[in-house]
């Protein structure tokens, strides 16, 4: 049986894995952060702070070993050959770079490579140049972590305090022996023969201890499971610029910092949570871009939502647990505050349904042999990077006039992630805020990451600049539809509002 997931030697999911089998030179699976510090930050401090805190997690030092055949997904394991050179580094800046042009470039160099499969899948790189203040690029694979876990992981290396107590090992880190081929064959073929006969024991026992909950159970996840997929196959989204083809490697950002207080203060007026005020206002913005652009829409946008489905309690450890809800919503202009209700009305619907926990289920039921899910996985990554070459070599740009087919999948994905109330630290120095940088791929040309930290909320739009090159006018327009919803918060709730935060 697979370790548990923040442990030495431990098997990654179908999920983990997924990441791994579908990236490719034009969909990197590495995301990660951008964050602002103030003051200057030098590399030796860095280095000392990152070599300070490998003993945070077992990730920082493990590597991927693939068995062979691949007839189980890849563990990670400890890696006799770390070096933190490897991935503790510096980068120049171009000169006469503002901090927009500096992300921009930091954004270019993070796609300009994946992560070297051969050693720990992170990496933190210091870009210098800009005066006063630095930049620093924290990079870790998607099949490692997801939003949760990724942050729970920086709360532990960044600190609350510039002056942190020095935080020891409790012994020396001495790796375990990477497994030979024929080793990580036979881990391989054990861990699959056990998961399946504790999968079928425990079957077995539920089947005799109470066969009508097991059928009913059985009954039920299957119903779900038709129902979601029912639902999403009988309602296309409209097109849009950014689903109209395939991603290349390139990538444009712009962004959004704002008071958390304002969209409490929202909220309060009209109910929902802090997640649907942010998906009105990114739909309201999407809904003006599509008509400024001369975007046919009479239809729907559908949005994708990752969903945290760790259960109250559950230890959050370093891997992927979320599921996804799907939110539909007029892809024409309308009233921001009767969008805003709907969502919230929309929102509330799926998640009462169970959608979220149905396609989880889906996920973590299959039967598909790991050869068969690594086999598909590059197929497909690798007919996405041919299709990325040829529009590419044609210079093809997607149009209004057509002819663009309905997309029957997401239109973007909103990824909505907590980050702590309070200021982090890094080597000393403050951060001041981030950006994200989100993995993009298929025809999935924008991003939408979601953070909240230290009382503000950073909304980071990511996408593909040969099917969204103006990014920064959607960035305006959401930034105008987030103005008029908080216009229309009512005095008395500002004031409440106000003195709540003072408290």
């Amino acid at each position: 049986m697979a370790m548990p997931a923040d442990q030495p030697s431990y098997r990654l999911t179908d999920h983990d894995a997924s990441f791994l089998y579908q990236e490719s030179a034009v969909s990197q699976m590495h995301g990660g952060l951008i964050f602002f510090l103030k003051g200057e930050l030098s590399f030796d401090k860095l280095f000392h702070h990152m070599r300070g805190r490998l003993h945070v997690t077992p990730r920082f030092r493990q590597r991927l070993v693939f068995p062979p055949f691949n007839i189980a997904h890849p563990t990670l394991e400890d890696d006799p050959d770390f070096q933190l050179e490897n991935h503790v580094q510096r980068r120049a800046l171009s000169p006469d770079l503002d901090e927009a042009g500096a992300v921009q470039e930091i954004l270019r160099y993070n796609n300009s490579r994946l992560l070297d499969r051969a050693r720990p899948l992170w990496c933190i790189t210091l870009f210098e140049g800009l005066p006063g203040h630095s930049m620093v690029l924290w990079e870790m694979h998607h099949a490692i972590v997801d939003g949760v876990s990724g942050f729970d992981l920086l709360n532990k290396t960044l600190d609350f305090t510039p002056h942190p107590a020095i935080s020891e090992p409790s012994e020396p880190w001495k790796p375990a022996k990477l497994p030979t081929p024929t080793e990580a064959y036979l881990r391989a073929l054990r861990d699959t023969v056990v998961k399946q006969v504790d999968t079928a024991t425990r079957n077995v026992r539920e089947l005799i201890e109470d066969p009508l909950a097991v059928a009913r159970r059985t009954l039920a996840a299957q119903a779900d499971s038709d129902r979601v997929l029912n639902e999403t196959a009988q309602t296309t989204a409209v097109p849009t610029p950014w689903n109209a083809g395939p991603v290349t490697e390139e990538r444009k950002a712009a962004w959004l910092n704002l008071p958390f207080a304002e969209f409490r203060a929202i909220r309060a007026a009209f109910g929902g949570t802090i997640n649907d005020v942010v998906l009105a206002v990114l739909a309201e913005g999407a809904a003006r871009y599509l008509k400024d652009h001369g975007w046919q829409t009479p239809g729907k946008l559908r949005i994708g939502c990752p969903v945290n489905v760790r259960r109250p309690g559950e230890e959050i450890t370093l891997e992927n647990r979320v599921s996804i809800m799907m939110p539909m919503t007029p892809a024409e202009p309308t009233d921001v505050v009767a969008r805003l209700r709907a969502l919230t009305l929309e929102t509330k619907r799926i998640k009462d349904s169970g959608a979220p926990y149905a396609i989880e289920h889906m996920m973590t039921a299959s039967t598909v042999p790991p050869a068969m899910l690594a086999a598909l996985g590059q197929a497909g990554a690798q007919q996405m990077e041919a299709m990325a070459q040829y529009v590419r070599a044609i210079n093809w740009k997607p149009s209004p006039t057509g002819p663009n087919a309905p997309v029957t999948g997401i239109n973007f994905m909103a990824t909505n992630v907590p980050g702590p109330q309070t200021t982090w630290y890094l080597a000393g120095c403050e951060v001041a805020g981030y950006v994200a940088a989100v993995s993009l791929a298929g025809n999935l040309g924008l991003g939408v990451v979601i953070t909240s930290y230290n009382q503000r909320i950073f909304i980071t739009l990511v996408a593909e600049p040969r099917l969204l090159p103006d990014v920064e006018c959607l960035r305006d327009f959401v930034a105008e539809s987030f103005a008029e919803l908080r216009e229309r918060v009512p005095q008395t709730v500002r004031d409440l509002q106000g003195h709540q935060a003072a408290a």
